[in-house]
């Protein structure tokens, strides 16, 4: 452990691991490259014992000592087997700062085939024995990208997985973790095991101090177990948590915010707004649709969308037929009647439609040929002063970028960029040998 000395104005982050021994190769990695920032320091504790929630406590205290001494900011915790990216804490600290948050923690997918995360709801009566529904990764990208109690309706219960907490010596002590366990008769007349994990217990602590409590999607983030179950995309055979509920809590909310984060898909937030803003008024086309997330952006302020897609989910995270997730994610914002879908292979589709569009979004198979082929097929479907936009350019994807180049060399225009979009006014057809 490393304090700071005289002089040293960083901030100091008490970064502890409670294991039973054993941890992955991930979760080191989160440990001990957990951040880069030259205006943080951070100690790290590691305890390996039997009794986790001792070891979170005492994780608490020495870092609540730290305070004490003067040297400590923040608290933070990672389990053994959580893996989150490197220089996690860089994100987590400022965004917990950005939100005026006094806990955030991450959401961690449970390690089965549900979808069902270790995030919750309280339930309305209190009855610490009893949840009103656990988040699945489907509401999770229903809602903001970082969350609180007011975006879910009632006291946000995280986990102890992935968490960060200012360090504060008038609430802190206050804090604790423990597991409780209880035998209760069902109804029927069945005995019941019941239980309030550790990470919920000391939710409701928070809650009851009258602290803002956060929950993050930011993070790209693996619950390691046989297998690893992520939270990068909304996944998962329950929607909803089927064991509490009849029915999503999101049922009746409109979408968290403009940008589609609940529908999947590699579309920045960045690259999603200079959509938005290049379909003004104007008719568009979209090759390659995936679940809709540009599609929507497009949608939101275009005079009409053509989408075309083979729905298939190839080459995705998603394979299998898409089209109903791609119909319900446009419905949800409220889009389907501005768009007119054409499945089927671009170069068949394209064929067959009017020379009538203002832009076309190019985001489809990314191998040179096929994008080049995209692209000319395109062109021939311009207005006047009409524009191609292609979807990873640079470095990401080399197929794009050689495409996008040659198009260049034969006298497109490159027009403008925003991350790895790229404006392109494609040259006369004659060049193009359309």
């Amino acid at each position: 452990m490393h304090g700071n000395g005289n002089g040293d104005n960083r901030k100091v982050i008490c970064l502890g691991m409670p294991s039973t021994g054993h941890m992955t190769h991930g979760a080191s990695t989160g440990l001990h490259r957990a951040s880069r920032r030259k205006d943080f320091h951070v100690n790290i504790l590691t305890l390996a014992s039997s009794l986790a929630t001792q070891n979170h406590n005492r994780i608490w205290c020495w870092a609540l000592n730290t305070k004490r001494r003067g040297k400590g900011d923040y608290v933070a915790v990672i389990h053994s087997d959580v893996e989150p990216p490197e220089y996690w804490l860089d994100v987590m600290v400022p965004e917990l700062e950005a939100n005026n948050l006094d806990v955030l923690g991450a959401i961690i997918a449970i390690k089965d085939n549900r979808g069902q995360t270790s995030t919750a709801i309280a339930h309305p009566s209190g009855d610490p024995w009893r949840i009103q529904n656990r988040i699945t990764m489907t509401e999770a990208y229903r809602l903001p990208e970082t969350f609180t109690s007011e975006d879910v309706g009632g006291p946000l219960l995280i986990n102890t997985g992935l968490f960060v907490a200012r360090l504060n010596l008038e609430w802190g002590p206050k804090v604790f973790f423990t597991v409780n366990d209880r035998i209760m008769i069902h109804p029927d007349g069945d005995y019941v095991a019941q239980c309030e994990p550790e990470d919920w217990f000391a939710s409701r602590l928070y809650h009851e101090l009258g602290l803002r409590v956060g929950c993050t999607r930011k993070l790209e983030v693996w619950h390691r177990g046989d297998t690893a179950y992520g939270n990068a995309f909304p996944w998962g055979t329950d929607e909803f948590d089927k064991q509490h509920a009849t029915r999503s809590f999101l049922d009746d909310c409109p979408p968290a915010d403009w940008f589609p984060h609940d529908a999947a898909g590699w579309l920045t937030e960045a690259e999603g707004r200079e959509l938005a803003r290049l379909a003004e008024g104007k008719n568009v086309l979209e090759i390659g649709a995936y679940l809709g997330r540009a599609t929507i952006c497009l949608a939101q302020t275009a005079r009409t969308v053509g989408t075309i897609d083979t729905f298939d989910g190839r080459g995705t995270a998603q394979p299998g037929n898409t089209r109903p997730l791609f119909e319900r994610n446009l419905r949800r914002h409220r889009v389907m009647e501005k768009v007119n879908v054409y499945q089927g292979e671009s170069v068949e589709m394209l064929a067959n439609l009017p020379p009538a569009f203002d832009l076309v979004f190019i985001d489809g198979s990314h191998d040179r040929a096929s994008v080049w082929n995209d692209a000319t097929a395109a062109a021939a479907l311009l207005r006047p002063d009409g524009v191609l936009v292609f979807h990873d350019y640079g470095a990401r994807d080399a197929g794009v970028t050689e495409a996008v180049n040659d198009l260049l060399a034969t006298g497109g225009k490159l027009l403008g960029r925003c991350e790895t979009l790229a404006v392109v006014r494609p040259p006369a057809a004659a060049l193009l040998g359309v």
